[in-house]
Parts: structure tokens; sequence; C-alpha cells
């Protein structure tokens, strides 16, 4: 018993800050209302659905959305890793995962950053109050909207390979971390190739004359990753650019600055556009960044040095993230204060990278776990600590009042755009369809409803236009297709129009109806489906 009371405390702990942070009605697979708001976590949970009613397994392709020919389920903004768990056990049509995912996220987070604290901090006091300190991280809870991203276990598991000579020079473990999170998602994958690089410098440089094994592991585990890329349909893809690289970066002032002024009880929130503070947040938190400090006044006078993390090999991966994140614009106080040149070539190469400002995350959990390494070998370090935990909570109290007020439904009701009891009909007689125009940024809320009805119907119905994290060339120009044949009044008969922007080809003007305010064609022709 005495042994299980460590674990049932990081469990309480596990369990307490997840409930602070979401509702806990959220871990209901039948709780949907939540997730239908026009938000990307909707978009997850919708691309995720739609996979797991008709995806075929294990295959990673999703014909129901981008109808015709479909697309890859990676680029739905879903979790390819959670599809291909599930999609053998046939969960029932509309349970959504969403909220136990978010649940799992933050039992792992915990459990991952024991790991390593325990590690550098013997007290078993001091490090229960260190791993709260780098458990709740802002830049996790204010990931919210993308709960893909918000699997942050991910970098400290990467971490905690790293810090250990013998794991960190076995390519299975390497093969492990890097497989799962290029299964969640791409940029977790970066930032934890960034430590896998680091260790094979390391080990290079430290051990030259068993190169050949290092170099042998290290292919091993890019092989697999290229597997794996092709897998989630990756490799050829033919992403059309966004041009967006340098629009989501990390400001300079980003330890310090919560980005949102309503997300810090101690310190202003500054940004350019409410866009760039939010995937350009890496705020430490009051708490951690008084510790930060006093773990530096600590280090130079006690010498302190910590020998068996070792920090110095992550550096020219970590300088590479920084560079990325902070980007070409350099942002202080809200902002651009000056704008560097990038040549087109390197613009385009960073082009999948458009919300560069994440990149500094790995980085971020290294200084907190430095910090509280120091200060958990101070003489009070179980008080040093715990301050830092409580001027951490109440700075961040209200960032997480904030975001768990978007995971309770005010009134449960999964329609609240598409309440007119003729929707299901309509639907459901459709072959498929069809949002004009095929835009992501248009009655959000129209569409998450529609799409829903969609793939939760007796018979799922495909769409035509699904929001896509990257939209491939081939896909753009039959959704262009789609558009210049409705505008000039050529539509199928079989399937169901929305018009979104109230914009009616007069040849179809007399087509149209309203249907709660929204403008639609409703097919004339059965469905052959079956």
């Amino acid at each position: 018993m005495r042994r299980a009371i460590p674990s049932l405390a990081y469990l309480a702990l596990a369990l307490a800050m997840f409930a602070a942070w979401m509702h806990p009605a959220i871990l209901d697979p039948r709780n949907v209302a939540w997730l239908l708001d026009g938000s990307d976590r909707g978009q997850n949970s919708m691309g995720l659905i739609a996979y797991l009613r008709s995806g075929t397994w294990p295959g990673l392709h999703d014909p129901l959305l981008m109808a015709p020919d479909g697309f890859p389920v990676a680029l739905t903004d879903s979790n390819p890793l959670l599809g291909l768990l599930l999609k053998p056990f046939g969960l029932p049509v509309g349970w959504q995962v969403t909220g136990p995912w978010l649940l799992a996220c933050v039992l792992l987070q915990v459990a991952f950053a024991r790991a390593l604290v325990t590690r550098y901090v013997a007290d078993p006091l001091a490090a229960f109050l260190g791993t709260a300190l780098l458990a709740i991280s802002p830049a996790l809870i204010a990931r919210y909207g993308h709960v893909n991203l918000c699997a942050h276990w991910l970098i400290l598991w990467a971490l905690w390979v790293f810090v250990d000579p013998e794991r960190s020079r076995r390519a299975g473990w390497w093969a492990a971390v890097l497989g799962v999170a290029l299964l969640v998602h791409p940029y977790l994958a970066v930032m934890a190739a960034a430590i896998w690089a680091s260790a094979v410098l390391r080990w290079l440089a430290v051990e030259p004359e068993t190169w050949r094994r290092t170099a042998v592991g290290a292919l091993a585990v890019a092989v697999l990753l290229a597997g794996i890329a092709w897998w989630l349909g990756f490799v050829g893809l033919d992403a059309l650019p966004t041009g967006s690289y340098g629009q989501f970066g990390m400001a300079l002032d980003a330890l310090w600055n919560p980005g949102n002024p309503d997300y810090s009880a101690l310190l202003p929130g500054l940004t350019t556009t409410a866009a760039q503070g939010f995937e350009g947040l890496n705020y430490f938190g009051a708490g951690l960044l008084l510790l930060v400090v006093v773990a530096i006044g600590a280090a130079v006078m006690r010498r302190e040095r910590i020998a068996d993390l070792p920090l110095v090999w992550l550096l020219p991966a970590f300088l590479a993230l920084t560079a990325i994140a902070v980007g070409p614009h350099l942002v202080w106080r809200g902002q651009i204060v000056a704008s560097l040149p990038l040549p087109d070539q390197v613009r385009d190469a960073l082009d999948p990278v458009r919300a560069a400002g994440r990149l500094f995350w790995p980085v971020g959990y290294v200084i907190a776990l430095a910090a509280i390494a120091v200060a958990g070998r101070l003489p009070r370090a179980s008080l040093v600590l715990g301050v830092a935990l409580a001027v951490q909570l109440f700075d961040l109290a209200p960032m997480v009042a904030a975001v768990r007020a978007t995971s309770a439904s005010v009134d449960n009701a999964v329609y609240r755009r598409t309440r007119n009891p003729a929707w299901p009909a309509l639907v459901e007689r459709a072959s498929s369809i069809e949002f004009e125009p095929a835009t992501p940024y248009l009655e959000q809320a129209v569409r998450d409803e529609l799409t829903w009805r969609a793939i939760t119907a007796k018979r799922a119905v495909p769409l035509r236009y699904f929001y896509a994290s990257r939209e491939p060339a081939a896909i753009r120009a039959q959704l262009d297709a789609d558009t210049a044949a409705f505008r000039a009044g050529r539509i199928d008969p079989t399937r169901l129009y929305v018009v979104l922007d109230k914009k009616i080809p007069l040849a179809l003007m007399n087509r149209i109806q309203l249907i709660d305010g929204v403008a639609v064609i409703a097919p004339v022709s059965p469905s052959l489906r079956k």
C-alpha cells in the first residue's frame, strides 16, 4: 500500500488537472454538442468519425470526405493513431472520443513529467511539486482547439528517452516515439525528431568508434518514418502552398507574454493578431518564470551542474527550432519591430510549418526541466517549488477558466443552426452534399452541423468538401470545377447543394429554398446509394 500511495497521488494530480482544464461531461462519448462550434477540434472529431464509418482499415484513406475520390485522414486534422486503434472495434455511429483522448493526454503528460523530474529530484514532495510545474504547461492548456497537438507527452517521452544513455542508444525507442508522434501529428514528429537527431549527434561525437551502429540505427528509424509518411498519404501529396510561413510565429518576448490579455492574472498579454498570439504562445507562467530566475541564481552561486542532463547536445537542433519558430518577423510587445528577408526557396521549404511558433515547445520543456532540477537540489527545495507552483496556479487561473468554458455546452443541443426537422430527410435523400463556395471560413456552424448529419446518417452521405489542413492540388481542381458548374447553372439533381454565401446563379434562382435561413437546392432525384 505504501508503494501505491505515490502513484495514487500522481493519478490524483492528473485527474485534478483534467477537471480544471475540461468539463468532465466531455468524457461521455454521446456528448458531441461541445465539438460542433466551428472549431478545429470539431473538424478533428468529424474527420475521425467519418474514417471510422467508411475508411478501409488498415489503410488511412477516407472516401467519405472530399468525395468522390476522398483523401488521407491525416489531412482532416484528425488522429490517424486513434483511427487505427479504434476501427476494428466498430464503435457506435456518432460516438466521440475527443474527450477521452484529452484525458489520456493529461494522464500521459503527468506520467512522463514524473519520470523526468524524479530522475533529478530525490525528495518525494519536491519531485511531486516539480512534476506539477512541468506537466501544467500553459502551451498545453491553451492548445485545447487542436486536440492532436495536446499530446505534449510525446515531447516529454522523447526527452525521457534522450536523457538516459542506454535508452538513447537504442533505435527501437526512437522508432516507437517518432512513429507514434508521426501518427498523431507531423508537428510533434518534427519536435521529437529534433531530439532524436541530437541523440544521434551525441553518440557520433562521444563514441566515434561505434559510428556504424549509430548510423545503421538512424537509417532504420528514417526508413520507418518514410514508410509511415507513405502510409499516411504524405508522399507525393502535391499540397498547395499556403504562403503563410511567418504569420504565426513566436514573439521574442513569448516566454513572459501570454499573448491573450485574458490568460494571465499577473502579466499583460500583447499580440499582433489573435491567431499569432495563439499559435505563437510559449508563455511560461509567472511561477515557472520565477523558478527559472531562482534556478539561474542558484546555479551561478552554487556552481550547480546537471551532469546527466546532456543539454549541450540539444543546442544545435534547438537553435534551429527556435530560429524557425521566431520566423522572419520579429515581434516584441505585440508589434513587429523588424522583418528579415527570406529567399523564396527558403520560404517555400518552410511553408509546411506555417504555424512555426509551436516548434519552440520542446525548448521550453527543457528549460523548465533544468530549472526544476536545479531547484530540486536546493536545501529547501519543497518550499521553493511549492511557492513557484502556487504562483503558477494563481497566474494561470484565468486561462484555465476560459479554456474550460469552451468544453461546457450551454444547452447540450447538437444542432443550433440547423434545427428544422426537414434537414434529416434532405440529407438522407442526397447522393452527396456540395457546399458552395468550398471554403473553410464561411458559415462554419452550418457546415459542421450538416457534415455531422451526413456522416452519422442511417446511410452515410459523402461530402464533396471538407476542411483540409493541407489541400492537394487535384482536390482543389475538383472543387473549382464543381463551383464553375454551379455558377453556370449546371447541377447534379441527386445532390444537396448548400449555398453558404447566398450568391445564387440566375438560372437556379427558382430552385432555391431557405431552411433555417440557409439557401439550399434539394435533390429532386432519389439517391441510388445503398
